[in-house]
This record gives structure tokens, C-alpha cells and sequence, in this order.
């Protein structure tokens, strides 16, 4: 059938209104590709004496962080470690009614003994819990634990995803156990297997941005001895003819080592956004309120087609 006269005038109103604002036509502006910023953060924020978050701001301080580069930055993926769960309720308020969130909490295992949920503070101070949290502005669907190989007693982190959907996208958060999380058996690593189990999961999807707290030093990074952890396929290896692996947001767009600027005031990089995505561009900021610095990942979305909330069968 036909358009009325009406019809058409309208359609054609719409669509100069939307190419003036720099929009394109409607079909145009849902095809077209999307800039997406993802902050990764661990911002210490256990009130725990042995996690050696002391010094480092209050809550608020913290909270400041995130919502600055939201606004200045346009962040609207948020994947933060050690975050108390009470002060992520409190981020989320002041972010507004348009963000959502997904916590999962750290949890302390005794062996046969069991595990319980890890606290922000002492055993006599706060008792909500403190995990990791993705943060998304818009929509978010199909939230979820990952399981990953964990020291059986000690210190257990979780590996979680949501789908942006907006975007199209699916976010992960990671926090890996650095060598020694077993006090029982303190040689013991698990990050070779926890990298492993993370890249099957990413690679279920057709796009994705995953990053965190790695607890390892990139494969090229000087007289690293953690370069063995790295799964075949994770780390890129760069753009050239049949190279593999996800760009990680500090490494350049041709062959180069894979490394970049340090994130944690040790001066080590052990911090990673990567992302099948085409990367923009990638921001490292220092920051008084953790010992970890803020990595921000700038990523072009092309969202071609829906994107699962679960992985494909």
C-alpha cells in the first residue's frame, strides 16, 4: 500500500530533522556502527586491614572516580573489582535511574570446612559483602557467574558477564588469583586454567569487551615469568595477516609487544580491557584512591545482528 501525501511528508520531515542533527536516515542510524567507553577499575575498597586498602579515600572518594568519567568520559560500561557491595548501592543511586548493575560476591573457602561470602570490613566492622560489579548504562540482560578453577582453600574471585543491550554487546568483569592464593599449597597457580575457562566463554560470542584485574604480567613484558598463563588465542598478537587472539586496549594496532603502561603502582601492568571490537583508543589514569589505575577502553560496536544473553549451544 501506498503512502498518503501526509505520510510522506512526514517521513521525509523526520528524516531531515535526523540527518540535520547528524543522525542519517532512520534505517541508516540502526545499521550504523556505536562508540562504546569501558572502564575497568579495581578500586580497594575492603575496610578489611589484610587487603591493604588503607589510605587509599573513602567510599565517596571512590564513587567520585567512576562518576567523573562518566561525565567527562562517557563511560557507560563500568567493570570494577573489590567494590563493597553497600558503596555499589551507592554509586548506582547517584549514577540514576538509568544504570543497572551485577554483583558477585568474593568468597572465603575452608576446604571441607565450607566457604562463606567474603566482608567489606573487620569481623567486628561492616558486614556486606564485597565482590566485583558490572555496571552498564542502559539495559542489562543474561547476568551470570562463570564457574573458574579456585584455590580450594583460600581467597575465591568470580568471573561474571551480562549482555549490554543496547549495544549488542556482552561485558565480562575478571579478577584472577594471583600466585599464592592457596596458603595450603602457596606454589600453586591457577591462573593458566582461569584464562583458559574465561577465553571459552568470551569466544561464545560474536561481541565482547572483558577486562579486570589479571593478577599476571603481559606475555612481553620484561623479565616476566608469567607469559606461560596466557592461553594461545587470548592476547592478540597483533593485526597483521592471520593473527589471532583480542586486542587488548594498551597495545598498538600493528605487531608490537604485547604489553603497555603500567596500572598498579608497582609500576606493573596487570590490568587489561581486551575486546573483539575495533579499538579507538585507550586511556590509562593514575589515582589517589586506589593502588590500581583506572583503564578505560574506547571500542567501535557494529551491532549487525541481536546478540544472545546466553551462550550458543
Amino acid at each position: 500500500m501506498g503512502m498518503s501525501g501526509w505520510a510522506k511528508t512526514t517521513a521525509g520531515a523526520l528524516t531531515t530533522l535526523l540527518v540535520a542533527a547528524g543522525l542519517g536516515t532512520p534505517s541508516a542510524a540502526a545499521a550504523g556502527t556505536r562508540d562504546l567507553q569501558v572502564m575497568s577499575w579495581n578500586i580497594c575498597g575492603s575496610q578489611r586491614s589484610t587487603w591493604h586498602c588503607g589510605g587509599t579515600g573513602t567510599p565517596q572518594d571512590k564513587i567520585d572516580v567512576v562518576r567523573q568519567h562518566v561525565q567527562n568520559d562517557d563511560v557507560q560500561v563500568a567493570l570494577l573489582q573489590e567494590v563493597c557491595e553497600d558503596d555499589l548501592t551507592a554509586l548506582m543511586s547517584q549514577l540514576g535511574p538509568d544504570w543497572n548493575k551485577s554483583f558477585a560476591p568474593y568468597q572465603w573457602s575452608q576446604g571441607a570446612a565450607g566457604k562463606w561470602n567474603s566482608r567489606c570490613g573487620e569481623d567486628n566492622g561492616r558486614a556486606d559483602r564485597i565482590g566485583t560489579a558490572i555496571v552498564v548504562k542502559g539495559q542489562m540482560a543474561g547476568a551470570r557467574e562463570y564457574p573458574t578453577t579456585q584455590p580450594y582453600v583460600g581467597q575465591q574471585r568470580p568471573f561474571q558477564c551480562a549482555t549490554a543491550v543496547t549495544l549488542s554487546v556482552r561485558v565480562c568483569n575478571v579478577h584472577a588469583s594471583p600466585l599464592g592464593s592457596n596458603p595450603d599449597h602457596p606454589t600453586w597457580d591457577y591462573r593458566d586454567d582461569q584464562f583458559a575457562q574465561i577465553k571459552a566463554v568470551v569466544d561464545e560470542y560474536p561481541r565482547t569487551v572483558f577486562g579486570g584485574d589479571f593478577n599476571a604480567l603481559s606475555p612481553d613484558a620484561a623479565n616476566t615469568k608469567d607469559a606461560w598463563v596466557w592461553p594461545a588465542g587470548l592476547y592478540s598478537t597483533g593485526r597483521a595477516l592471520g593473527a589471532t587472539g583480542y586486542q587488548e586496549c594498551d597495545q598498538e594496532q600493528t605487531d608490537s609487544p604485547r604489553t603497555g603502561r603500567a596500572t598498579h603502582h608497582s609500576g606493573a601492568k596487570i590490568d587489561y580491557v581486551f575486546t573483539s571490537e575495533i579499538r579507538r583508543g585507550c586511556t590509562v589514569t593514575d589515582s589517589a584512591f586506589s593502588d590500581h589505575h583506572v583503564v578505560i577502553q574506547s571500542v567501535t560496536v557494529s551491532p549487525t545482528a541481536a546478540l544472545p544473553t546466553a551462550p550458543r549451544p
